[in-house]
C-alpha cells in the first residue's frame, strides 16, 4: 500500500505541475503518509465529507507542520 502511495502523491505532483503550466499559477504540494490505526467516516447532512481521525493523522500533520518542505512526500519510519 505505501508504495501505491507514494505513486498516487508523485502523480499527484506531477499533475499539479502540469495545471500551473497551463495555469500560469505557481500551486505548490505537501504530501505526508503514515501508516497506523485510524477511524473514518463521513460527517455532515448538508454537506458530507469523508474524514479520518486517530494518532496516526495527528502524527503526520503535526510532523507536517513542523518540518514539512513543499514538493516533498513525508513518510513516517512505521
Amino acid at each position: 500500500h505505501l508504495t501505491a502511495l507514494t505513486d498516487f502523491a508523485l502523480a499527484m505532483k506531477d499533475r499539479l505541475d502540469e495545471v500551473n503550466r497551463h495555469s500560469f499559477n505557481n500551486f505548490q504540494l505537501r504530501v505526508g503518509i503514515g501508516v497506523g490505526q485510524v477511524v473514518g467516516g463521513v460527517i455532515g447532512a448538508r454537506k458530507p465529507v469523508f474524514d479520518v481521525w486517530g494518532n496516526t493523522v495527528n502524527e503526520a500533520a503535526s510532523r507536517m507542520d513542523l518540518t514539512g518542505q513543499m514538493v516533498r512526500i513525508q513518510v513516517t519510519r512505521d
